[in-house]
C-alpha cells in the first residue's frame, strides 16, 4: 500500500473493497453493502508503483482472505454481485467465485 502497510492489516472480519484509483466504484459498493447489511471496509488507495501488478483495480475480499470479485469498474449491478458472494442471491445455491 503506498501508506507502507501490508495489504493484510487493512482486511477486517468482514468484506473488503481494494479500490485503486476507483472511488466511484468504492462508493457504489459501499453503497449496496449498507442497503444488504454487509459488512465493507473499503480501502481506498492509488494504482501506482506495486498496486498497478494487481490484475483489477477493484478487488472483493471475503471475511476469509479469498478473492470473491475483481474488476476495473463497478458492475451493473453491485447489489446482485454482493448477494452472490455472501451466498443470498435469489435462487438459493452457494455463493461462487467470480472474476
Amino acid at each position: 500500500m503506498s501508506s507502507g502497510r501490508n495489504i493484510f492489516e487493512h482486511l477486517g472480519q468482514g468484506f473488503t473493497l481494494l479500490a485503486f484509483g476507483r472511488d466511484e466504484a468504492a462508493s457504489a459498493f459501499a453503497r449496496a453493502a449498507q442497503s444488504l447489511g454487509v459488512p465493507l471496509a473499503v480501502v481506498r488507495d492509488s494504482y501506482r508503483d506495486e498496486r498497478a501488478d494487481y490484475a483489477a483495480r477493484l478487488v472483493l475480499v471475503r471475511p476469509d482472505q479469498f478473492v470473491a470479485w475483481t474488476g476495473d469498474d463497478a458492475p451493473g449491478d453491485v447489489v446482485a454481485v454482493l448477494r452472490k458472494v455472501t451466498g443470498t442471491a435469489e435462487g438459493g445455491g452457494r455463493a461462487a467465485t467470480t472474476s
